[in-house]
């Protein structure tokens, strides 16, 4: 019983390490404006001010620059003044496949911390 407890606050501290490791979709990369309207990535514009306003995309029409946020049941643009932006920040994460690969192997881990707890001695996948 003591050594499955051991294995699992093993298993629970390299899970914390995960979670706080990992970083969620994050505002990295600098684009231009016309680079963020090509992407249709959401972004994060900064202003002369430091004022910042996310986006879910940016959509250039009638000469204009606008930022689409989501509102429940449709889409609302914003119009963006480009004298006014510093920067535009393009949010760079993770493909879905490589969560779920990320995912599986922890689970992977986990079990095997879990099997080598709970047979009382040292294991071995081969």
């Amino acid at each position: 019983m003591k050594k499955l407890k051991k294995s699992l606050k093993v298993m629970a501290l390299f899970l914390s390490g995960l979670i706080l490791l990992q970083s969620c979709s994050t505002y990295k990369t600098p684009v231009s404006l016309q680079q963020a309207v090509q992407e249709e990535k959401a972004v994060k514009i900064v202003t002369v001010d430091d004022d910042a306003y996310k986006y879910k995309y940016i959509v250039y029409e009638d000469g204009k620059f606008y930022g689409v946020k989501d509102n429940p049941g449709e889409d609302v643009k914003f119009p963006i003044t480009v004298e006014e932006v510093e920067e535009v920040l393009m949010k760079k994460g993770l493909p879905w496949w490589a969560w779920a690969l990320i995912g599986v192997a922890v689970i992977g881990i986990a079990i095997i911390i879990v099997a080598a707890g709970a047979g009382g001695g040292s294991y071995s996948p081969w």
